[in-house]
């Protein structure tokens, strides 16, 4: 490691207590996305109001970029319908070091989970024996935090780089929006050389991601009075069947892959509980691998979950052969959304010289492999066709819970990593071709 570098996080250290004010400002502003599903379903606006002025702050040329209401038809993907962003823009940054140089885009995404059931007020960042907690402390707020911090560290120590960088708070990547905002910057021309996306733990560098898909299953029943019985067939007891179908489904799926889970998501049914409910709806999120996208390439040249879609349906179209049921009253099944998985070879020399300076300030070789979730990175791969590393520094377990919280030193160090990767990035003498 040289003078500049070493200079370089030594002021990326200092600037800890910067990093932290800005952490618990941001987990204190509610971005909850509005299709949470609870009722702390919110909006990005203010949470993106706050990252501009900050980046402003910063000396940065700041835009906004909206999501054109077709995004998933232009993309090519199965996404949610009827979803709205209005009053839901992208917020882009951009600094120029120097001239020419690489681009590098720095991407994580400004909306939370909801949160009921959450141990503590999720807006009120307390911190405690070197831990912060709040909803989006470990996804992604304190990621978003992190490459601010690095920004500002690389403007202090510019002399001999040269390059752009490209910091891009993105919406609805949570809540089933399948990165609808980095599906729009991709869509409006926002590219780079070389990608990273703040997003996910420490536990490792990603260089992939599983696919996502979920399928709406409806089941059928027969209305009638609970007191009489009579002819009419109770849709849950029949969704019962159809959720112990899915559990084999799932069990054979594991087995397949077994970063691949099927997850029971939502289950609705029944009015009063004087009627018998004749409609059921489950909700499923089903993980599926690259291998499965590259088979689904080969064979209807899309890259998707399609040999998945092919399957399930298989498998819950097989009920109606032992069940008369079932032969009369099929199940429906509607695929919301489809996120494709994504992988890199992570051979290219930048991919290297950022995991070298990972590696390096870690003193460890910190795994790299892909994501079983999914995340933002998948579009920026596919879509821009350029090298895409995945860097998180949440704690692992900690995203969507209960008891979401980051470690402080976790926050820290990925500040760390950040500014002496893309300084080496944009460094003359550094790892760029």
């Amino acid at each position: 490691m040289n003078t500049a570098e070493t200079e370089l996080l030594a002021t990326t250290d200092r600037l800890r207590e910067q990093q932290l004010a800005w952490t618990r400002d941001l987990i204190a502003i509610p971005t909850v996305n509005p299709y949470s599903g609870d009722d702390s379903a919110g909006s990005e606006a203010e949470g993106q109001k706050w990252y501009a002025q900050t980046c402003r702050n910063l000396g940065g040329a700041v835009r906004h970029v909206p999501v054109p209401d077709d995004v998933y038809k232009r993309a090519g993907m199965i996404g949610i319908p009827n979803r709205s962003w209005r009053d839901r823009e992208n917020v882009v940054a951009e600094w120029q070091f120097g001239q020419g140089g690489p681009t590098v885009i720095l991407n994580t995404h400004m909306d939370t989970v909801g949160t009921d059931g959450m141990a503590f007020d999720p807006f009120d960042p307390r911190v405690h024996d070197g831990t912060i907690y709040g909803r989006g402390s470990s996804d992604s707020k304190g990621n978003l935090v992190v490459g601010l911090i690095a920004l500002a560290a690389l403007k202090q120590h510019a002399t001999g780089l040269n390059g752009r960088i490209i910091l891009e708070s993105v919406v609805d990547e949570e809540c089933n929006g399948a990165g609808a905002g980095t599906l729009a910057c991709c869509l409006a021309g926002i590219t780079a050389d070389f990608c990273i996306c703040l997003d996910g733990s420490t536990e490792a560098i990603h260089n992939g991601c599983n696919g996502i898909t979920t399928p709406k299953v409806t089941v059928y029943g027969r209305a009638g009075h609970a007191a009489s019985g009579g002819t009419a067939v109770n849709a849950i007891d029949k969704a019962f069947q159809v959720k112990q179908a899915v559990d084999r489904f799932a069990a054979q799926h594991l087995e397949k892959h077994p970063d691949c889970r099927v997850n029971l998501g939502v289950f609705r049914s029944g009015t009063l509980p004087a009627i018998v409910p004749s409609v059921a709806e489950l909700q499923f999120n089903i993980s599926y691998a690259v291998e499965d996208a590259r088979t689904a390439e080969q064979a209807h040249g899309v890259w998707n979950g399609a040999v998945v879609h092919q399957r399930f349906e298989t498998m819950l179209a097989k009920l109606g052969e032992t069940d008369a049921w079932f032969k009369e009253k099929p199940v429906k099944v509607e695929w919301l959304k489809d996120s494709y998985p994504f992988y890199s070879t992570a051979d290219d020399q930048y991919s290297q010289t950022v995991i070298g300076a990972v590696h390096e300030l870690a003193q460890r070789e910190a795994p790299v492999r892909s994501m079983p979730a999914w995340f933002d990175a998948a579009h920026l791969s596919r879509i821009l066709k350029k090298p895409v590393l995945g860097i998180g520094s949440g704690t692992p377990g900690k995203a969507h819970g209960a008891e979401e919280s980051a470690q402080l030193e976790d926050l820290y160090r990925g500040a760390r990593y950040i500014s002496l990767a893309v300084h080496r990035l944009l460094d003359d003498k550094g790892g760029h071709p």
